[in-house]
């Protein structure tokens, strides 16, 4: 999760702040702090006090893949088992334990745009892409 938001607050420009972070996860600021300090650690995150968090390549990376799976699931649940609410919030579930090879069989089926993951609205909390097709 926090991958995914520091990625989408960092396409706004610049690092990722930890109160914007905090606010996105519905968290508190002190713990982003120290999940900013675990991510750093793993090497997904360069982290600066006061000027907030960048992604690595590897963290860019993770957080595309799994950001590409969350609005592949969401195009699944919406157009193929007509889930109406609630999309969203199962597809953060299951993004964490689809493997790889599911993406990929699911993507055979599933319509997903080329634009992913720069479709993903963070204001609609899903693809901007979605209901349009």
């Amino acid at each position: 999760m926090y991958l995914k938001e520091i990625y989408l607050l960092s396409r706004e420009g610049g690092p990722a702040k930890t109160g914007d972070i905090a606010d996105r996860l519905g968290v508190s600021p002190p713990s982003v702090t120290e999940k900013l300090s675990t991510l750093e650690e793993t090497g997904f995150v360069e982290y600066e006090k006061y000027k907030g968090a960048s992604l690595t390549p590897d963290g860019e990376e993770t957080a595309e893949d799994l950001l590409r799976k969350h609005c592949l699931i969401e195009r699944f649940l919406v157009k193929f088992l007509g889930v109406e609410e609630g999309f969203h919030e199962e597809a953060c579930r299951i993004e964490h334990v689809m493997s790889d090879d599911v993406a990929d069989e699911l993507r055979e089926v599933v319509d997903q745009k080329p634009e992913c993951p720069s479709c993903y609205d963070p204001g609609e909390r899903h693809c901007a892409l979605l209901f349009s097709g």
